[in-house]
């Protein structure tokens, strides 16, 4: 048990190097010593741990996707009626908690871990997936719908994270979001 929690430690305090690191250096000009004397751990701890900082950063992106993926199904999991707007509110309000490593992670674009790119996808793919299980018809497609949403919502995250929250966003993001999934009881686009 005491390995498990060893390992555990250490794992976190590479992680936090990795983000420490990163509010100070592009990832580029991260290497592993940088991360080892950050974390105060040898180089062969961080290679039984990580292939790479490629693997570490994806790893770490891969983690925050997952509990926001989580956090955003939940959220709409069982919407009902004038729910829906706030579930972006609401995941934001848990992200704060993580605030400086997600807005951190959201500046970082590599090819293998991209947290903004994978915010988008889940919002996009998630939305979408609601749209088409409300079996409406509407001349507007549900993918530029779904695409409307995620960019909305992912512009209100990094709003929030960078500027707190602010009632009057909040209102008009809500205001957004309402107009958005109305689309489907009321097509206003019929001739």
């Amino acid at each position: 048990m005491n390995e498990d929690i060893r390992i555990y430690k250490t794992k976190i305090a590479i992680e936090r190097a990795l983000i420490e690191l990163l509010q100070q250096h592009h990832f580029k000009d991260i290497t592993i010593k940088k991360i080892c004397d950050q974390s105060l751990i040898g180089r062969s701890t961080f290679y039984s741990h990580y292939l790479d900082k490629y693997d570490l950063l994806e790893k770490i992106v891969k983690q925050y996707a997952s509990d926001f993926k989580v956090e955003i199904e939940q959220r709409f999991d069982p919407i009902e009626d004038g729910k829906v707007a706030n579930a972006i509110e609401l995941v934001t309000d848990k992200m704060i908690k993580n605030k400086l490593e997600i807005s951190t992670l959201l500046a970082v674009h590599e090819v293998t871990a991209d947290l903004r790119k994978e915010f988008e996808q889940i919002l996009f793919r998630t939305c979408l997936d609601y749209l088409k299980q409300q079996n409406s018809s509407t001349s507007i497609a549900l993918e530029y719908l779904a695409e409307l949403y995620a960019a909305n919502s992912m512009m209100s995250i990094q709003w929030v994270l960078k500027n707190g929250k602010d009632a009057n966003i909040i209102l008009l993001l809500d205001q957004m979001q309402e107009y958005i999934f109305n689309q489907l009881k009321s097509d206003l686009y019929t001739s």
